[in-house]
Protein backbone atom coordinates (compact mmCIF):
# COMPACT_ATOMS: atom_id res chain seq x y z
CA UNK A 1 0.00 0.00 0.00
CA UNK A 2 1.26 3.23 -1.19
CA UNK A 3 1.86 6.23 1.39
CA UNK A 4 -0.96 8.07 -0.33
CA UNK A 5 -3.26 4.71 0.07
CA UNK A 6 -2.37 4.95 3.84
CA UNK A 7 -3.14 8.88 4.11
CA UNK A 8 -6.96 8.07 2.21
CA UNK A 9 -7.15 5.29 4.90
CA UNK A 10 -6.98 7.47 7.48
CA UNK A 11 -9.97 8.35 9.49
CA UNK A 12 -9.30 12.26 10.74
CA UNK A 13 -11.35 13.56 13.48
CA UNK A 14 -11.19 17.39 14.06
CA UNK A 15 -13.26 20.51 15.35
CA UNK A 16 -13.36 23.88 15.30
CA UNK A 17 -15.12 26.80 16.91
CA UNK A 18 -15.78 30.17 15.88
CA UNK A 19 -16.21 33.94 17.33
CA UNK A 20 -14.27 33.32 20.94
CA UNK A 21 -17.39 33.80 22.72
CA UNK A 22 -16.86 33.20 26.80
CA UNK A 23 -18.58 30.08 26.54
CA UNK A 24 -16.02 28.58 24.51
CA UNK A 25 -14.18 28.26 28.25
CA UNK A 26 -17.35 25.50 28.80
CA UNK A 27 -16.75 24.00 25.29
CA UNK A 28 -13.07 23.33 26.11
CA UNK A 29 -13.31 22.15 29.18
CA UNK A 30 -16.52 19.41 27.35
CA UNK A 31 -13.50 19.14 24.42
CA UNK A 32 -10.63 18.44 27.16
CA UNK A 33 -12.50 15.55 29.19
CA UNK A 34 -12.97 13.50 26.01
CA UNK A 35 -8.82 14.40 24.75
CA UNK A 36 -10.22 15.80 21.81
CA UNK A 37 -7.94 18.54 19.90
CA UNK A 38 -9.80 21.92 18.80
CA UNK A 39 -8.95 24.88 16.57
CA UNK A 40 -10.75 28.20 18.02
CA UNK A 41 -10.99 31.31 15.54
CA UNK A 42 -10.86 34.21 17.32
CA UNK A 43 -11.68 37.69 16.17
CA UNK A 44 -10.29 40.85 17.99
CA UNK A 45 -13.45 42.48 18.81
CA UNK A 46 -16.64 40.57 18.33
CA UNK A 47 -19.71 40.72 16.18
CA UNK A 48 -22.26 43.48 17.14
CA UNK A 49 -22.49 43.60 21.11
CA UNK A 50 -20.76 39.52 21.68
CA UNK A 51 -17.49 39.58 23.78
CA UNK A 52 -14.68 37.70 23.43
CA UNK A 53 -12.50 36.03 25.42
CA UNK A 54 -9.39 37.79 26.88
CA UNK A 55 -5.89 37.43 25.92
CA UNK A 56 -5.06 35.12 29.08
CA UNK A 57 -7.98 33.18 28.20
CA UNK A 58 -6.86 32.32 25.05
CA UNK A 59 -2.88 32.03 26.14
CA UNK A 60 -4.73 29.18 28.62
CA UNK A 61 -6.26 27.66 25.52
CA UNK A 62 -2.88 27.39 24.26
CA UNK A 63 -1.17 25.80 27.22
CA UNK A 64 -4.09 23.04 27.05
CA UNK A 65 -3.02 22.24 23.50
CA UNK A 66 -6.41 23.81 21.73
CA UNK A 67 -4.78 25.98 18.83
CA UNK A 68 -5.88 29.39 18.39
CA UNK A 69 -7.02 30.68 14.53
CA UNK A 70 -7.47 34.18 13.20
CA UNK A 71 -10.84 35.49 12.18
CA UNK A 72 -10.58 39.16 11.44
CA UNK A 73 -10.36 41.89 13.29
CA UNK A 74 -13.77 43.12 13.86
CA UNK A 75 -15.35 39.89 11.86
CA UNK A 76 -16.48 41.60 8.86
CA UNK A 77 -18.00 39.92 5.90
CA UNK A 78 -14.61 39.96 3.68
CA UNK A 79 -16.28 39.50 0.14
CA UNK A 80 -16.73 43.15 -1.35
CA UNK A 81 -14.02 44.78 0.86
CA UNK A 82 -11.79 47.33 -0.73
CA UNK A 83 -7.99 45.98 -0.58
CA UNK A 84 -6.68 48.15 2.32
CA UNK A 85 -9.58 47.51 4.86
CA UNK A 86 -9.45 43.33 3.21
CA UNK A 87 -5.89 43.77 4.18
CA UNK A 88 -6.31 45.10 7.58
CA UNK A 89 -8.76 42.33 8.52
CA UNK A 90 -6.57 39.51 7.35
CA UNK A 91 -3.22 40.71 8.12
CA UNK A 92 -3.60 42.78 11.25
CA UNK A 93 -5.86 40.14 12.62
CA UNK A 94 -3.13 37.82 12.53
CA UNK A 95 -0.08 40.23 13.92
CA UNK A 96 -2.23 41.15 16.09
CA UNK A 97 -3.30 37.60 17.68
CA UNK A 98 0.09 36.41 17.68
CA UNK A 99 1.27 39.70 19.72
CA UNK A 100 -1.37 38.30 22.20
CA UNK A 101 -0.75 34.68 22.25
CA UNK A 102 3.19 35.20 21.66
CA UNK A 103 2.89 32.44 19.28
CA UNK A 104 2.66 32.36 15.96
CA UNK A 105 -0.96 31.62 14.40
CA UNK A 106 -1.19 29.26 11.37
CA UNK A 107 -5.14 28.78 10.54
CA UNK A 108 -7.80 31.31 9.36
CA UNK A 109 -11.30 30.98 9.01
CA UNK A 110 -13.74 33.38 6.57
CA UNK A 111 -16.37 35.40 8.81
CA UNK A 112 -19.81 33.56 7.79
CA UNK A 113 -18.06 31.97 5.58
CA UNK A 114 -17.99 34.47 2.86
CA UNK A 115 -14.86 34.70 0.52
CA UNK A 116 -14.41 35.21 -2.84
CA UNK A 117 -10.58 34.99 -4.83
CA UNK A 118 -9.24 38.27 -3.68
CA UNK A 119 -10.04 36.90 -0.02
CA UNK A 120 -8.48 33.74 -0.75
CA UNK A 121 -5.05 35.34 -2.45
CA UNK A 122 -4.95 37.85 0.26
CA UNK A 123 -4.82 35.58 3.15
CA UNK A 124 -2.41 33.46 1.62
CA UNK A 125 0.19 36.30 0.67
CA UNK A 126 -0.79 36.99 4.60
CA UNK A 127 1.16 34.09 6.16
CA UNK A 128 -1.37 31.44 7.20
CA UNK A 129 -1.31 28.00 6.34
CA UNK A 130 -4.66 27.07 5.61
CA UNK A 131 -8.41 28.79 6.10
CA UNK A 132 -11.20 27.32 7.07
CA UNK A 133 -15.09 27.81 5.27
CA UNK A 134 -18.19 26.50 6.06
CA UNK A 135 -19.01 24.15 3.83
CA UNK A 136 -20.78 21.31 4.96
CA UNK A 137 -20.88 17.22 4.60
CA UNK A 138 -17.15 16.74 3.55
CA UNK A 139 -15.21 13.70 4.66
CA UNK A 140 -11.96 13.66 2.87
CA UNK A 141 -8.68 15.01 2.60
CA UNK A 142 -9.28 16.33 -1.26
CA UNK A 143 -9.64 20.15 -0.73
CA UNK A 144 -7.76 23.07 -1.32
CA UNK A 145 -6.18 24.39 1.79
CA UNK A 146 -7.43 27.86 2.07
CA UNK A 147 -11.14 25.99 1.17
CA UNK A 148 -10.82 23.83 4.34
CA UNK A 149 -14.88 22.25 4.47
CA UNK A 150 -16.25 20.58 7.46
CA UNK A 151 -18.60 17.78 8.27
CA UNK A 152 -21.75 18.78 10.27
CA UNK A 153 -22.47 22.42 12.30
CA UNK A 154 -22.98 21.98 15.86
CA UNK A 155 -27.01 23.51 14.90
CA UNK A 156 -30.11 22.23 14.14
CA UNK A 157 -30.19 22.68 10.41
CA UNK A 158 -33.52 21.48 8.32
CA UNK A 159 -32.56 19.45 5.51
CA UNK A 160 -32.82 22.67 2.99
CA UNK A 161 -30.44 24.58 4.54
CA UNK A 162 -27.72 21.69 3.86
CA UNK A 163 -28.74 21.86 0.27
CA UNK A 164 -28.24 25.22 -0.01
CA UNK A 165 -25.05 25.50 1.92
CA UNK A 166 -23.97 22.83 -0.93
CA UNK A 167 -25.66 24.65 -3.60
CA UNK A 168 -23.62 28.04 -2.78
CA UNK A 169 -20.52 26.15 -2.80
CA UNK A 170 -21.69 24.45 -6.16
CA UNK A 171 -20.97 20.89 -4.56
CA UNK A 172 -23.52 19.31 -7.00
CA UNK A 173 -22.20 15.88 -6.21
CA UNK A 174 -22.78 16.72 -2.69
CA UNK A 175 -26.46 17.02 -3.31
CA UNK A 176 -26.95 14.07 -4.60
CA UNK A 177 -25.16 12.51 -2.20
CA UNK A 178 -27.33 14.04 0.99
CA UNK A 179 -30.27 13.20 -0.97
CA UNK A 180 -29.25 9.77 -0.69
CA UNK A 181 -27.52 9.30 2.47
CA UNK A 182 -28.28 12.05 4.89
CA UNK A 183 -31.96 13.06 3.86
CA UNK A 184 -33.68 11.15 6.30
CA UNK A 185 -31.28 11.49 9.34
CA UNK A 186 -33.90 13.65 11.86
CA UNK A 187 -30.93 15.25 13.83
CA UNK A 188 -27.63 17.05 13.78
CA UNK A 189 -26.76 14.55 15.62
CA UNK A 190 -28.01 11.46 12.97
CA UNK A 191 -25.80 13.17 10.12
CA UNK A 192 -22.78 13.54 12.16
CA UNK A 193 -22.90 10.18 13.48
CA UNK A 194 -23.50 8.78 9.73
CA UNK A 195 -20.47 10.53 8.73
CA UNK A 196 -18.33 9.73 11.36
CA UNK A 197 -19.24 6.43 10.58
CA UNK A 198 -18.24 6.79 7.30
CA UNK A 199 -14.99 8.02 7.91
CA UNK A 200 -14.62 5.09 10.41
CA UNK A 201 -14.81 2.66 8.08
CA UNK A 202 -13.61 3.92 4.58
CA UNK A 203 -11.14 6.62 5.99
CA UNK A 204 -11.31 10.41 5.49
CA UNK A 205 -11.87 13.68 7.91
CA UNK A 206 -14.97 14.17 9.92
CA UNK A 207 -14.90 18.27 10.94
CA UNK A 208 -17.65 19.27 13.48
CA UNK A 209 -17.77 22.84 14.08
CA UNK A 210 -19.71 25.27 15.42
CA UNK A 211 -20.53 28.38 17.90
CA UNK A 212 -20.62 28.28 21.83
CA UNK A 213 -22.67 31.36 22.08
CA UNK A 214 -25.06 29.23 19.22
CA UNK A 215 -25.05 26.35 21.48
CA UNK A 216 -25.92 28.01 24.90
CA UNK A 217 -28.45 29.80 23.25
CA UNK A 218 -30.31 26.74 21.88
CA UNK A 219 -29.78 24.41 25.27
CA UNK A 220 -27.41 22.05 22.79
CA UNK A 221 -24.58 21.15 25.48
CA UNK A 222 -25.96 17.56 26.42
CA UNK A 223 -26.42 17.07 22.11
CA UNK A 224 -22.99 18.25 21.75
CA UNK A 225 -21.91 16.50 24.69
CA UNK A 226 -23.34 12.95 23.19
CA UNK A 227 -21.87 13.44 19.44
CA UNK A 228 -18.79 14.23 21.15
CA UNK A 229 -18.73 11.03 23.03
CA UNK A 230 -19.60 9.29 19.81
CA UNK A 231 -16.48 9.81 18.51
CA UNK A 232 -14.05 10.22 20.92
CA UNK A 233 -11.42 7.53 22.24
CA UNK A 234 -11.32 5.27 19.09
CA UNK A 235 -8.44 3.41 18.69
CA UNK A 236 -7.94 3.69 14.86
CA UNK A 237 -8.58 7.64 14.23
CA UNK A 238 -6.08 10.72 14.41
CA UNK A 239 -7.23 13.48 16.33
CA UNK A 240 -6.56 16.60 15.30
CA UNK A 241 -6.33 20.84 14.94
CA UNK A 242 -7.61 22.07 11.58
CA UNK A 243 -3.47 23.02 11.42
CA UNK A 244 -2.41 19.43 11.78
CA UNK A 245 -5.43 18.03 9.38
CA UNK A 246 -3.63 20.85 6.50
CA UNK A 247 -0.27 19.28 7.39
CA UNK A 248 -1.86 16.02 6.62
CA UNK A 249 -3.49 17.14 3.53
CA UNK A 250 -0.14 18.71 2.26
CA UNK A 251 1.42 15.61 2.82
CA UNK A 252 -0.86 13.76 0.64
CA UNK A 253 -0.60 16.37 -1.96
CA UNK A 254 3.40 16.14 -1.32
CA UNK A 255 3.60 12.64 -2.21
CA UNK A 256 0.81 12.70 -5.18
CA UNK A 257 3.18 14.96 -6.82
CA UNK A 258 6.35 12.98 -6.33
CA UNK A 259 3.95 9.45 -7.23
CA UNK A 260 3.60 11.60 -10.91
Amino acid sequence: MTGEQILDKIAIVTTSWDDGHPCDLRLADELAERNLPATFYVPLTGEGSKPVLPAEALRAFRKRGFEIGAHTVSHRILSGLEQKELSREVRDSKRMLEELLGSEVHMFCYPRGRYDAEVIACVQQSGFEGARTTRMLADTLDFGRFEMPTSVQAYPHPPLNYLKNLANHRDWSGIVRYVQKYLMCQTWIGVGKKLFDEVLLEGGVWHLYGHSWEIQELGLWHQLGDLLDYVAHQPSVIYASNGDVIKLMRRKTSRVAEAA
